[in-house]
């Protein structure tokens, strides 16, 4: 099945902890890629975000997945497994040190799984080519600064 990877680091003035709490919590993830929107988090005992349900409008059809953290090393790296019917993907947050605070980096690999996503892979890749760095931006800029 085709597959694509997309990777775009923005600096920001947050904290390396901001950034980590930040990317702790659910919506931060809606609007990333395919996703439109999430819900019903799960955490682990020290804060960690586990798991939540999501949704990507793809084709005109709401398809419903759920993304569960695989790995995560607070507060500097954080990596999500995605999953529907038609798509699966891998996510992998960082945070590094770098002028002003910090910089995030997020990767984002996806593979098509269903005839339809593989029908509209070019589609998909298009789209999520020309809005992923916006998207990345757009996250980083929302992240609270104290």
């Amino acid at each position: 099945m085709p597959a694509a990877t997309f990777t775009h680091t923005v600096a920001t003035s947050a904290s390396t902890e901001e950034a980590w709490a930040a990317l702790q919590q659910p919506e931060t993830w809606a609007g990333i890629g395919p996703v439109s929107s999430v819900s019903a988090a799960e955490y682990a005992s020290d804060g960690t975000l586990s798991a939540f349900k999501w949704v990507a409008d793809l084709g005109g059809k709401a398809y419903h997945g759920t993304a569960e953290t695989t790995s995560y090393q607070a507060p500097k790296q954080f990596e999500l497994t995605m999953d529907n019917s038609e798509i699966a993907g891998d996510v992998v947050a960082s945070i590094h040190e770098a002028a002003p605070a910090c910089a995030v980096t997020v990767e984002i690999t996806f593979r098509t799984k269903g005839m339809l996503s593989a029908m509209f892979f070019p589609a998909i890749k298009t789209a999520l080519a020309a809005g992923f760095p916006q998207q990345i931006e757009d996250l980083v800029s929302a992240i609270p600064k104290s």
